[in-house]
């Protein structure tokens, strides 16, 4: 009698051990629900191509005056553009600046900004016709809900040869594609 008790006992227990866990329900899991990733930043500042607008100001010892233009970039990279712009301000004459330059920025992704620095040259008319170099920096503030529209503001130092030296100061909005 005893031999058939040890019996039983060892098929109950073999039993169980073999089972697996208990299961209260249909759609039970043995993995944990994880959360989703937190986000990373901003991705608004990849390479392509943006056009904008802008209002300005020219300051010189001559005549400080107000004005706007519009502008085209390309970026290569995060880190990399190059961009295009004119600018028509209200000066004795009309004082009209096609500029380019290339554009080195650090985006700051955890809150969608970009300091940049600019440096490059153009080509001014008013009453006379004259080159520049240029050199200067600002600051692009990009917003994702709003397609990565960015909203900048920058200045720059326009070394000219036959006028006299000036500095443009610009605040607008930009509209990647």
């Amino acid at each position: 009698m005893k031999s058939l008790v040890t019996l039983l006992a060892a098929v109950a227990f073999s039993g169980a051990a073999i089972a697996g866990p208990v299961s209260y329900g249909k759609n039970v899991s043995k993995t944990p629900v994880l959360p989703p990733p937190a986000p990373t930043g901003c991705d608004c500042f990849g390479p392509g191509l943006a056009v904008g607008v802008f209002g300005g100001a020219l300051l010189s010892d001559a005549d400080d005056v107000l004005g706007g233009g519009v502008l085209m970039e390309y970026a290569f990279n995060p880190y990399i553009a190059i961009q295009g712009s004119y600018g028509l301000y209200a000066t004795d004459s009309e004082h009209h600046a096609f500029d380019g330059a290339l554009i080195l920025r650090y985006p700051i992704t955890s809150i969608c900004v970009a300091p940049y620095a600019l440096v490059g040259g153009g080509f001014s008319t008013n009453s006379a016709n004259d080159g520049h170099f240029t050199l200067g920096g600002g600051l692009e503030a990009r917003i994702p809900s709003a397609n990565c529209m960015g909203i900048f503001a920058d200045a720059a130092y326009n070394f000219a040869n036959d006028i006299p030296d000036h500095t443009i100061i610009r605040l607008g909005v930009k509209f990647p594609f």
